[in-house]
C-alpha cells in the first residue's frame, strides 16, 4: 500500500509540472524596439516563435509602433491570447495610449483574444505619476475596455498597490525580480512566491493575483549575491516554473526575446536569441520538466 501511495504521488506531481510544447509558460512577456517599428509580419513571426512555449503573449504598449492593433491581428489569426499594455510614464502618453486604445474600439477590433488590459507598467514603482491619479487612468481606460468584456488591471511591483489602485482593478498583475534584490538565483524561486503571498495576503482585497513579470538575466553584470550567467537565468527559471506551476499561479515569464536594442544588462532577460534560438543551456526538457 505504501509503495503504490508514493507511485501515485509521484504522478500526482508529474501532471502538475510535466507540460507539452506550447503550455510550457502561462505566458511571454514581448517587447520591442520603439526606435525601429517592426512591421506586422516580424511581429506575427516573433508570435510563431513564442507559440512553441506559450499560447499566450503580453506586450507594454498600444499606440507605439501601431503595437495594439498588430497584437489583436496576429493573435487573432494565430488562436493565441494577449494581455495588451498601455505605456504611461506621462500624462502625455497615457493621453495617447487612451485615443489609441478608443480607435481600436471605435474600429470595432475583435478583443476577443485579449485576456486583460494593462493600465501601465511599473508606473508607481518609477514615480511616474501619483496613486490618485494612475487611478484615474485605469478608471479611464476601463470606461472604454469594459464594455468590450475587458477585464482591467495595471502591473506594478509587489509592494506598489495602494488600496485606491486596487479598487479599480479586476485583477493584480506584480513585478518581481529576486536578480534585483541580490539574493542568490537558487533562492530567487522561493523569494518570488513569497513576494506573491504577501501580495495575495496584504495589498490584493481578495482580488485574483497574477505575476506579471519574472526572470534572471544570462548576462550583463551581477547585483550582490545575484549572478548574471545562463547557468543562474536556467536555475531559476527551472524554480520558478515548477514553484508556481505547484502552486496554482499564473505567470508571464520576462522575456520572450532578448533585447539587444536594451542597455547592458537589460539586454539579456530572454529565453529566446533576437533569431528565436532557444538560449543555451535552457532545453525542451527542461521546459517540460522544471525542478524545484
Amino acid at each position: 500500500m505504501l509503495k503504490q501511495l508514493v507511485v501515485l504521488l509521484a504522478i500526482s506531481v508529474s501532471t502538475i509540472t510535466a507540460l507539452g510544447p506550447g503550455n510550457y509558460f502561462y505566458g511571454l512577456n514581448y517587447g520591442i524596439n520603439a526606435d525601429a517599428c517592426p512591421t506586422y509580419e516580424n511581429i506575427k513571426q516573433d508570435f510563431v516563435k513564442i507559440k512553441e512555449y506559450t499560447n499566450t503573449v503580453r506586450t507594454f504598449s498600444i499606440g507605439t509602433c501601431n503595437l495594439g492593433q498588430y497584437t489583436l491581428q496576429a493573435a487573432n489569426e494565430l488562436g493565441m491570447n494577449a494581455y495588451l499594455g498601455m505605456w504611461i510614464d506621462s500624462a502625455a502618453t497615457f493621453e495617447a495610449e487612451l485615443a489609441a486604445l478608443e480607435k481600436l474600439v471605435q474600429n470595432n477590433e475583435n478583443f476577443g483574444s485579449v485576456q486583460g488590459l494593462i493600465v501601465g507598467s511599473e508606473v508607481l514603482y518609477r514615480e511616474n505619476t501619483d496613486a490618485d491619479t494612475l487611478a484615474s487612468y485605469i478608471h479611464k481606460a476601463g470606461l472604454l475596455a469594459r464594455p468590450k468584456g475587458i477585464k482591467i488591471t495595471t502591473a506594478d511591483v509587489y509592494y506598489e498597490f495602494p488600496p485606491v489602485v486596487v479598487a479599480e482593478l479586476d485583477f493584480l498583475m506584480m513585478n518581481a525580480f529576486p536578480y534585483w534584490e541580490g539574493v542568490t538565483a537558487a533562492q530567487g524561486g522561493n523569494t518570488l512566491i513569497d513576494h506573491f503571498n504577501s501580495v495575495v495576503a496584504t495589498k490584493a482585497l481578495g482580488k485574483p493575483v497574477r505575476i506579471s513579470e519574472t526572470g534572471w538575466p544570462s548576462a550583463g553584470g551581477d547585483f550582490g549575491a545575484s549572478i548574471a550567467s545562463p547557468e543562474n537565468e536556467e536555475l531559476y527559471l527551472s524554480n520558478v516554473l515548477c514553484l508556481t506551476r505547484q502552486k496554482g499561479i499564473d505567470m508571464i515569464y520576462f522575456s520572450a526575446f532578448d533585447e539587444p536594442y536594451k542597455p547592458g544588462v537589460e539586454s539579456h532577460w530572454g529565453i529566446m536569441h533576437p533569431d528565436g534560438t532557444l538560449k543555451a543551456p535552457i532545453t525542451l526538457d527542461l521546459l517540460e520538466n522544471p525542478t524545484c
